[in-house]
């Protein structure tokens, strides 16, 4: 069971800290199940009620600032997922997102952001969906690994996307 203060990755919610365990004032009486009060890094204004039991299986611990080193260090080793045009896309992007797995979303990172620079390249614009879905990979992927490295989310989308820079298109 978590403690005030945790912090877990909880689904595509991204990093979530746990602000209480308590039995939420929304259910019926005399039901006493314990909720996680828990708030995402992302999204600070809402707050997130997970029942405690089963939560477990849809949280995993952040990954820890030695695995975020790596996954920037090693940035060019990690694979470029083949991402469909068009709608198709859309499907696999959203399972990556679905996982929320930092070695996944950086190689989602990796994708979208070579998709972009290609399309630029060629004096073609990038597409919304795309635009938008990368926006989200970044927010969750960047804010675990700002909380795991105690850095700033600027400071490491700046560094991710420096690194991706100096990757050739091929």
């Amino acid at each position: 069971m978590l403690s005030r203060g945790d912090c877990v990755v909880y689904g595509n919610h991204g990093l979530c800290e746990v602000k209480d365990i308590l039995v939420p004032s929304f259910l019926e009486r005399g039901n006493e199940t314990l909720y996680y009060s828990m708030v995402s890094s992302i999204d600070t204004k809402g707050v997130l009620y997970v029942p405690v039991d089963g939560a477990e299986a849809k949280m995993r611990d952040a990954i820890d600032a030695d695995e975020a080193e790596e996954l920037i260090d090693e940035i060019d080793e990690l694979e470029v997922y083949d991402i469909p045009q068009g709608k198709k896309a859309e499907a696999v992007i959203v399972e990556v997102i679905k996982r929320n797995k930092a070695p996944e979303m950086m190689c989602l990172v990796k994708s979208l952001r070579k998709i972009k620079a290609t399309r630029a390249a060629e004096g073609k614009k990038f597409a919304s969906m795309d635009e938008k879905y990368l926006g989200i990979a970044e927010k969750l992927l960047y804010s675990e690994m700002a909380y795991s490295m105690e850095s700033k989310l600027d400071a490491v989308k700046e560094r991710v996307t420096s690194e991706l820079s100096q990757l050739t298109l091929a």
